[in-house]
């Protein structure tokens, strides 16, 4: 009998994230400016980037995020509730908000910096970055979260693959108002 968080092969990449890009560090600090000041764990948000920030229940945890972030996750996870109750009742967040450097390039801010991402995985353990496989509950999630604009990093490449990660995408960063 399979679960959800067994451990799965990524779908081929012309399967996910059609018409969307991860949103670059240039367009991240165009739209909100310096998220903070990263620190080994996670720094403090900046002056700026303190009031587009929430912390909400989203359905099945509560999360720290860009407010449009938080709302957007809000109605995946309606979605996901309906669609997909299973999924619902399993999946947990690994964190969403946490001004940091990206895992892979220290030279680079992680978006988690600007609350535009989030970490999910199913069980006890996450897939690790770099590790090309992810959880089965992975799945259904991906192709709701493309639909609501955005990026999965499944589609990474090398060791920056990330099945558990998911931000919004630089298309949809783009079309905000701020």
């Amino acid at each position: 009998m399979s679960k959800l968080s067994d451990k799965v092969p990524i779908p081929p990449k012309d399967l996910m994230n059609t018409n969307l890009s991860s949103a670059t560090e240039a367009t991240m600090l165009k739209k909100f400016g310096s998220p903070g000041t990263p620190k080994p764990g996670c720094g403090p948000a900046s002056a700026a980037m303190k009031p587009r920030l929430v912390t909400a229940n989203v359905g099945p945890f509560k999360v720290t995020g860009l407010v449009f972030a938080v709302e957007s996750l809000k109605q995946i996870f309606a979605e996901v509730q309906t669609k997909h109750p299973d999924v619902f009742k399993a999946v947990k967040t690994a964190g969403m908000w946490c001004v940091r450097h990206r895992n892979h390039n220290s030279s680079k801010l992680s978006n988690h910096s600007w609350g535009t991402t989030i970490d999910l995985f199913f069980g006890t353990a996450v897939v690790d970055q770099g590790v090309h496989l992810t959880h089965r509950g992975m799945l259904p999630l991906f192709p709701i979260f493309n639909k609501h604009g955005w990026y999965w990093g499944a589609e990474f490449s090398g060791d920056s693959v990330d099945s558990m990660h998911f931000e919004l995408s630089e298309e949809t960063i783009l079309k905000l108002e701020l």
